[in-house]
């Protein structure tokens, strides 16, 4: 029989608010086809060929029989989105959206979307948005004029009679003619919080229910890019969606294909925005993270490094944004932010500077960046990077500069992909850390159950292991006041990376076992830790109380059911809430089974003794 000793008058360290968070990244179709509501994929005809081949601009359309479909560039809607279609033919002609991953999207009964575009004629011409299936039985349809002269956008509500999971949006001229259109947009009415230029709400709500107390974004190795022009930059994001430009998506790239899946059609449109970001973090109650570019590529790849003489517009881009996120509305990035909608300031502390960033170049431009922004925002909190490895020559170069400069960081952000054992073995990782460096923000992690990505699962063995890492976490959330596990989203069968932790399709999203550990310990956390101590290593534990209350987390890693004896030195109440979460090693939950592994919530009086079963996360609380 196991004996657990709780100690609650041995307080250890005291438990960060922010401890447990989430990370997006436009990684697997998360963004553009996933948490962002669009339905229409390449709405504006501007996606490219990043090698400067192929012509791009009419992927994901397709002309419908008769119909003369040309991209054109004369006259255009902006200057930003200079190519638009050009459509002629008799009648019944048109184009259709074959959606993202040629897919399309789901339509249910009575489903309301908000369609929209812009048009242009010589003469008044009749139009028509359509939905249909895949045979086109027309399910939805709204008609309308085009007027004759200039540019107009044309906005109204489109119903969907029938469901159907692989709909796809159409524009055709019912009595034939000639049009231009741009910008071709359809949005489900229903998007979270019912935002315009929202979020697919079923997928943001399965975030919103994780309770992160921040969010780090946009990336990731999207911020650095694959090339100078491929860098993430937040201006390019604020403005109308119809002036914010195209840039193709990094994870489209050949050699992130290896699970089989083309992603050709992988682009950023730039419709979450960092106004966007900064709304949805409000929305769900998490504190803004963003990263931004240092003046470097990705180092796994080209590795381009912008001249140390020439850091000034990237370093005045982070200043500007604190400004967009925090002035006072009369200034001039303020006054931008007010103009989208939101007066008050979003009150941002924290910014990353560089992503997955390592090395002595990434240090002398990150002193840049801190001695410029600490002199003119001395209260923003700076996370540096300590690379990609949880140890090794990058990641003694980082300590070691930190170790003589511990003032010019708030956090270190660190990132280990690892084997489960990996995190068996690490529980204790943190023990010894040296209080007086920056803090630790575990920026992105995962127990992966391969090294052959074809082989790596959502498993419940990895997410037994990741809870027995986040009691060892938990012990020293004093020093490690951030997490987040990586990636967030994908969407099924089109990724290119795995495991991830919520998975979804057109008309579905379910979290996985690592999403559940996620949660359970982000609603179960106290305000400090105390001492527990367990006489069975195969049980990894820890205890914390939050005013009143006791919260002790018990992973069972072995194959044997456990009984336990509780002991206190405090009276605790005879009756206790208990969430559980027990399945086999190889259990996944997947898109026909969402709740193969799922916790279970009951009440029991204990009377001091517990029964714990094999490869089990529990959850105990009760008063004292």
């Amino acid at each position: 029989m196991a004996e657990i000793i709780i100690n609650t008058k041995i307080k250890k360290n005291k438990i960060s608010p922010l401890l447990y968070g989430v990370f997006f990244e436009d990684i697997n179709y998360g963004g553009d086809g996933g948490l962002y509501a669009e339905l229409v994929a390449n709405r504006s005809f501007e996606y490219y060929d990043r090698n400067n081949i192929t012509q791009k601009n009419k992927m994901c359309w397709e002309e419908l029989i008769g119909t003369q479909f040309e991209i054109s560039s004369e006259k255009p809607l902006n200057n930003i989105h200079t190519h638009y279609a050009s459509i002629s033919g008799p009648e019944g002609c048109g184009i259709r959206n074959s959606g993202f991953c040629n897919e399309g999207f789901a339509a249910e009964t009575n489903k309301v979307f908000i369609f929209s575009c812009y048009a242009r004629s010589e003469e008044s011409t009749p139009l028509a948005a359509v939905i249909s299936d895949i045979s086109g039985n027309i399910l939805g349809q709204f008609d309308f004029v085009c007027s004759a002269g200039e540019w107009q956008k044309y906005e109204f509500e489109l119903i969907a009679n029938k469901a159907c999971k692989n709909a796809y949006l159409s524009v055709i001229l019912p009595k034939g003619g000639n049009v231009d259109l741009e910008f071709i947009s359809l949005f489900p009415q229903d998007t979270f919080k019912g935002r315009k230029n929202g979020m697919r709400r079923d997928i943001a709500e399965m975030i919103a229910d994780l309770k992160p107390k921040f969010m780090r974004f946009p990336g990731g190795c999207i911020v650095e890019g694959r090339s100078f022009e491929n860098m993430y930059n937040w201006k390019d994001t604020i403005d109308p969606v119809e002036e914010r430009r195209t840039n193709w998506n990094r994870w489209q790239t050949e050699e992130y294909r290896n699970l089989g899946f083309d992603a050709s059609d992988y682009y950023q449109s730039y419709g979450i925005g960092f106004y966007e970001y900064f709304q949805f973090c409000e929305d769900i109650g998490a504190k803004p993270v963003p990263v931004v570019n240092c003046g470097m590529t990705c180092q796994w790849h080209e590795s381009l490094l912008v001249d140390m003489d020439k850091l000034s517009p990237f370093v005045n881009d982070v200043l500007d944004l604190i400004e967009f996120a925090n002035g006072d509305k009369t200034s001039y990035w303020g006054s931008r932010r007010a103009e989208m909608g939101h007066p008050e300031p979003f009150g941002l502390e924290y910014i990353g500077i560089g992503n997955e960033q390592w090395g002595l170049e990434y240090f002398k431009r990150y002193e840049v960046f801190e001695r410029i922004i600490s002199e003119k925002y001395p209260n923003i909190k700076l996370i540096t990077s300590a690379g990609w490895k949880d140890c090794g020559c990058e990641y003694d170069i980082a300590y070691d500069w930190m170790s003589k400069n511990k003032d010019k960081a708030y956090a270190v952000d660190e990132h280990f992909y690892k084997a489960p054992e990996w995190f068996l073995n690490n529980i204790n990782r943190y023990d010894n850390f040296d209080r007086s460096l920056p803090k630790v923000f575990i920026g992105e992690w995962a127990a992966h159950t391969s090294s052959d990505i074809r082989k790596k699962k959502n498993n419940w063995y990895a997410a037994l292991t990741e809870a027995a890492f986040l009691t060892g976490v938990e012990k020293n959330a004093d020093h490690v006041v951030m997490s987040c596990y990586a990636p967030l989203l994908a969407r099924m069968d089109h990724q290119q990376w795995q495991p991830n932790l919520i998975w979804f399709d057109n008309s579905n999203v379910f979290g996985t076992p690592s999403y559940y550990i996620q949660k359970l310990f982000s609603e179960h956390m106290g305000d400090y830790s105390i001492e527990a101590l367990c006489s069975d290593n195969d049980l990894k534990i820890s205890a914390s109380i939050k005013q009143n209350k006791l919260i002790l987390k018990i992973v069972n890693i072995s194959p044997i059911d456990k009984e336990i004896i509780i002991r206190s030195d405090i009276a605790l109440d005879s009756e206790y809430n208990i969430t559980e979460i027990s399945a086999m090693p190889e259990d996944e939950n997947t898109m026909k089974n969402h709740n193969n592994v799922f916790p279970h919530v009951y009440t029991e009086a204990l009377d001091g003794k517990y029964n714990i079963g094999a490869y089990t996360v529990s959850i105990i609380e009760t008063d004292f």
